[in-house]
């Protein structure tokens, strides 16, 4: 499934499987990390994260890490300039895994794909190829999520987003995404559940 994703979005996609077992040949980050980065560095590695190394407040939330949001809205206002209600009023909408997590394996390879059984594809790609997205799954009377939020885009508005409600989601970024995640200028993210990856892409 996983070639046949990169055929039509392109080859900055990677397959997520969550709890997945712990493999000798994964590499973990000797640092702490964005979920954002390390979507980005599984597009050349496979990798393995965890709550031990995931250093961003945003990505802690959402996947369920951290749960306080009141010190997380004041940070990102203080940062952004948003006001603070309209940050608080985005993390109530944003949804969190509700799985506890021991860790995310990314960068699962075609060879892997039968061993490891993705829980989510993320790909960056261009918005024609969403525009043929959604003219495909409107065939199948469904329709993406469009998150209006640039907050937590990656970690939240699609990764915990589209786990949580199985819906295939699409994200414009956000500031952090586009510095740390290596989302190009004229690249959108998309997010599509393993479980709804043969449905629509056949």
């Amino acid at each position: 499934m996983l070639e046949k994703m990169k055929d039509f979005f392109g080859p900055r996609c990677t397959a997520i499987q969550i709890n997945g077992d712990t493999y000798a040949f994964l590499n973990q980050p000797q640092r702490e990390v964005k979920f954002c980065e390390a979507v980005y560095h599984s597009f050349q590695l496979p990798l393995q994260i965890d709550g031990s190394i995931l250093g961003c407040p945003g990505a802690r939330r959402s996947l369920g890490f951290d749960h306080s949001s009141r010190d997380l809205a004041g940070m990102i206002s203080s940062h952004t300039g948003i006001p603070y209600r309209y940050i608080n009023t985005a993390l109530e909408d944003i949804p969190v895994i509700s799985t506890p997590i021991n860790n995310v394996i990314l960068g699962i390879t075609e060879d892997l794909e039968e061993q490891i059984r993705p829980d989510m594809y993320i790909t960056y790609t261009q918005p024609d190829k969403v525009m043929k997205m959604m003219h495909m799954l409107a065939r199948k009377k469904l329709q993406p999520v469009f998150p209006a939020y640039s907050i937590h885009s990656i970690c939240g508005n699609v990764f915990s987003r589209g786990l949580e409600q199985q819906r295939i989601t699409v994200s414009f970024g956000c500031p952090e995404s586009r510095q740390f995640g290596g989302v190009k200028d004229d690249e959108v993210i998309v997010g599509i559940p393993g479980k709804m990856a043969n449905y629509w892409l056949v």
